[in-house]
């Protein structure tokens, strides 16, 4: 009876584990609302990765860190894959996109208001400093305009420059922009903040990248 007992659950949990979900790994870092470590805070692109994978039997675990790790990690194949990425030729050649975007986000210019920031063309922004993210897109875009750019890690820290007056303008997504000013700062600092209507460059769709190193 104990051996059949010991060949029954041997039986069970081969069954069980031919049948389970496979798992896969995906790098993000903070871009409330589109991800967060926070499952208080949306978290909508999670949210639509989490669900087209489900379809296919996959689960995702996802592992959070600064951005520029993330993207490291998903490039050296450390993690199948990282999102939500733009697309850019220099990531075209080392990443594969999924077929549609995630989502999409305006990004703009964030400054304080009493910068009395206004520009219509990109010469009128060589008067100001900005700050960006390492690895994002505005980066790269505004350094390629010949603009003034110092990066760091997260656009929290950005905003905080801003308030300090280190930095005069710096770039996010709307909705993340507006998010980490209300998460970060008092009633009295948030009101001190200005977005901008103009797009630092055409909205774009945010997509999974996955390494063209991923040996699957």
């Amino acid at each position: 009876m104990k051996k059949l007992t010991v060949l029954v659950l041997m039986f069970l949990w081969t069954f069980l584990s031919l049948g389970a979900n496979e798992t896969v790994r995906l790098s993000v870092g903070e871009w409330v609302p589109y991800t967060s470590e926070d499952t208080s805070k949306g978290r909508v692109g999670q949210t639509i990765v989490t669900a087209a994978f489900k379809l296919g039997n996959i689960d995702v675990v996802y592992e959070y860190n600064a951005w520029q790790k993330s993207f490291k990690d998903a490039l050296e194949a450390k993690s199948e894959g990282t999102f939500p990425w733009s697309k850019t030729k220099e990531r075209l050649n080392d990443f594969y996109y999924s077929k549609l975007p995630i989502a999409k986000s305006k990004t703009v210019f964030f400054s304080l208001k009493k910068t009395n920031f206004e520009w219509s063309d990109y010469n009128d922004l060589k008067k100001y400093k900005f700050g960006d993210v390492t690895g994002f897109k505005a980066s790269k875009f505004l350094s390629d305009k010949g603009l003034s750019v110092v990066n760091v890690d997260t656009e929290a820290k950005n905003l905080k420059k801003l308030l300090a007056g280190e930095i005069d303008v710096t770039t996010s997504g709307y909705l993340v922009g507006h998010n980490l000013i209300k998460t970060l700062f008092t009633k009295e600092e948030a009101a001190m903040f200005a977005s901008h209507k103009k797009e630092v460059f055409p909205e774009t769709g945010f997509y999974i990248l996955i390494s063209k190193k991923h040996p699957r």
